[in-house]
This record gives structure tokens, sequence and C-alpha cells, in this order.
């Protein structure tokens, strides 16, 4: 088989790594960024394609509308140095290339001189940091980090990243599948059958869980889903109270709903606060009782990625809360209704602890 010279990497990540490599080996490359959609469009603003001297490219811009033709203006810019913006579609000098969608599509392609910018960039996302990229027409790419990123034109976060810790077919299924969809996989099983069977899938990080009072010590940031794959109720309850106190933005069970019902009566039990056992997904997928493996996993990747989405794109992330109390609470037993308890906690807790859930 003969590789393809064109690799249809989405995630920024694998794009500007991909070209770092290529400039590594001694070829010159070119970056080409989406700055502007109009109407329907393929990719959104910040999209990026790496292109080589020799014509690779790394990424895509459009559904394979006007790629091509983007490589052969990079490598003009790669030969002259100098940065070039292109417009597409609507109103467009190439009449030759017409959007399907209607819309239009305006890209910048910079020249890839400036490589300590680029290995910024890479640098932050692989420490699970955002990053933020401003263009500007004489300094080029500039990036921006951690909060200041969220101010910058264009910004990326960390690639998606599957926790996932179980046993058995549906746990593979599942990290086969995010690894072929180009997410970080860090698979978890104590199973060393399973185990030997998950080396060639491509995980990011494999580990052997050997007992439920020994796991090893997790970092579940707010773009990492925690998805529980057990049966096995002994193992459940340490694993979900882990995870509970982490900062992952999703945490899903596979099971039955009867199932789910004991798994959640457990966790209280064992004192977990009811707003946090309600965080959990359960049973996690879009689609109920299915019953192979291959179709479980496109079910609970699935709604990984709506509630990832909806994180990733909420207008009120970056909101305040401010809870109003009004009156003297004088029908209170203790005098105060923001601190008199409901199921063992103070209404207050509970009301804070909705405005901190991911899913909101």
């Amino acid at each position: 088989m003969i590789a393809s010279p064109h690799a249809y990497d989405s995630h920024v990540l694998d794009v500007v790594s991909m070209l770092l490599s290529w400039v590594e080996a001694g070829e010159k490359a070119a970056l080409a960024l989406i700055t502007e959609t109009q109407g329907g469009g393929v990719r959104a603003p910040g999209a990026l394609m790496a292109i080589s001297e020799k014509g690779k490219s790394c990424g895509y811009l459009s559904g394979g509308c006007i790629d091509q033709d983007v490589i052969g203006h990079a490598q003009t810019v790669i030969e002259t140095g100098c940065q070039k913006s292109l417009h597409y579609g609507a109103g467009s000098p190439f009449l030759d290339l017409p959007l399907p969608c209607g819309g239009a599509i305006h890209l910048t392609i910079i020249p890839a001189t400036d490589i300590s910018t680029l290995l910024s960039v890479r640098d932050e996302l692989i420490s699970r940091s955002p990053v933020g990229l401003d263009l500007d027409e004489s300094r080029g790419l500039t990036i921006s980090k951690g909060y200041l990123a969220e101010t910058a034109q264009f910004t990326y976060a960390p690639k998606l990243r599957l926790r996932i810790s179980g046993r058995g077919a549906d746990c593979l299924a599942l990290a086969r599948l995010g690894s072929a969809s180009g997410y970080d996989i860090h698979l978890q099983l104590p199973d060393p059958d399973d185990y030997a069977a998950a080396q060639n899938i491509g995980t990011a990080k494999l580990e052997l869980l050997t007992t439920p009072d020994t796991l090893p010590d997790v970092s579940d940031d707010a773009w990492t889903a925690f998805v529980l794959m057990f049966h096995d109720r002994h193992w459940e309850v340490k694993l979900l109270q882990q995870s509970l106190q982490q900062n992952a933005f999703f945490i899903g069970a596979v099971g039955s709903r009867r199932t789910h019902l004991v798994r959640c009566q457990d966790l209280s039990e064992s004192g977990v606060p009811s707003n946090q056992i309600a965080r959990i997904h359960g049973p996690v997928g879009l689609v109920p009782s299915l019953r192979d493996s291959s179709s479980i996993a496109v079910s609970a990747l699935a709604e990984i990625i709506s509630c990832f989405q909806k994180n990733t794109h909420n207008v009120y992330a970056n909101s305040a809360c401010i809870l109003l109390a009004a009156g003297q609470s004088v029908r209170f037993e203790n005098g105060d209704k923001l601190l008199a308890e409901l199921d063992g906690l103070p209404v207050l807790k509970h009301t804070a602890a909705l405005c901190d859930d991911k899913r909101f």
C-alpha cells in the first residue's frame, strides 16, 4: 500500500506536529488558516492545514472543494516567503472553484518561518493547556497562553481524552473507536488478557489495575471524559468516587437502568452526595439496550461528543453566578434558609454545586 501524501487530521495538535516534523527534516512549510466563513462551511474559523514545499499536506479546510488549490498557493508562499490571503466561494475571483454549500471561505497562508510560535502551540496542547493564536499582517502568528487564550482571535483546546476503565469487549471497542477518531486514550484494565489485547490499540496510556483500593492517580481535566465499563460492583464505587473528585466534563457508566440505580445507591451509602451522583450519565450512550460492543462504543462516544460540544461551545462558560437570598428566614428552624440542610448538605451548597456542574 502506498502512503498518501495527504493526511486529513482535524486537531491543531496533529497539524502543527506534522508541520514541525517536516521542518525538522529540513523541508520548508506553510500553514493555511481559515480566518472567516460566510454561510455554510465544512470547517470553522481557526481550522488549520499544513503544507510542505513538496506538496504534502496535513489537515483540511473544506470537503475537498479547495484544498488542492490551497496546496498550490501555499507552495508559492513557501517560495516567496510572503503571507497571502485568499477568498473562495461567493464573490471569489476563482470562478472555477465554487463551493456547493453556497457560502464563502476566507483564509490566509503563512510561511512557517517562526517555528518558536508553533513549538509553543504544540507544547501547550501536549501539556493539556488551551492556546490562542492571533494573526497580524506584519507579525504573522502570535500566541496567547492560559487565560489570555480566551481573548485571542482563534482559540484551541487540548484533544478530547477518553479515560476508560473496564474489562472485556465493550471497553476495548470504545478504545479502538476513540483512537481511530484521533482522541487521546487512557485505558485502565484489571484483566491481563485484555491488557495484552490492548497493546496494539494505540493508547496514549495503558494501565493494569490491581485492586480497587490501590487505584493509580489520575488527572482528569476539563477535556477528559471518564467511562466506566465494568459490571463489577466492588470496582465501581471506588472508580466512580475517584472520578467524581476530578474535573472531567463527562462521567458515564454502562449497564441497564436497574444496574445504574443500584450503582447510585451504593455510591450514596458510601457517602457520595446526591448532587455528585447526578453527574454520572447512566446508562451511558444515546441508544438504549444495545447488545454488541461496536454499537455500544458508537453510542457511548456519540453521547460524549455531544456533551463535549455543549461544554466547549457554552456561551455561559465564563459567566459568574450570584445567589440572591431575600427575606429574613424567620420560618426556618435555625433562622437561615440557605444553611438549612437538604440531603445532608446546606441548600446553598446544592445550588453552588449546580453552578459548577459541567453539564449546565
